[in-house]
């Protein structure tokens, strides 16, 4: 009689007809995806495969053409990887490295004219003060 039993029970978990079978079966996606789930006695946890964006070629291009833009120019970088040398190999310590650089980064923003401020700071007079 115990052999029934336990024969009972194989057979009801090699057919499908339990219940995680069927829940399994109920949230599958259409694209044959579907969840794993553990059930233990007070826990039921379900592990799903994350959906993935894959950028497209018009993606990657905009990246690429606006990291183009904000590259220094060789000499900067040459000049920037030099003052990063000094203070890594410690000929000087790096606040002063980067006091310095911050300073070339101000001064040259200066000199181009593109500090930032807005022709309304700047002493131009707007449409609504003209009025």
């Amino acid at each position: 009689m115990a052999t029934r039993s336990q024969n009972a029970k194989s057979e009801a978990g090699r057919s499908g007809g339990s219940r995680g079978d069927r829940s399994r079966s109920a949230s599958g996606k259409a694209d044959g995806r579907r969840p794993a789930t553990v059930r233990l006695p007070f826990v039921t946890a379900e592990f799903r495969l994350p959906e993935m964006h894959i950028p497209g070629q018009e993606n990657v291009t905009s990246v690429v053409n606006s990291v183009r833009e904000n590259l220094p120019s060789p000499g900067q970088l040459a000049y920037f990887g030099g003052l990063g040398a000094l203070a890594a190999l410690s000929v000087i310590e790096w606040p002063v490295a980067a006091a310095i650089g911050i300073g070339t980064l101000v001064a040259q923003r200066a000199a181009k004219g593109t500090s930032g401020s807005s022709p309304a700071r700047s002493g131009a007079r707007s449409d609504r003060t003209s009025a």
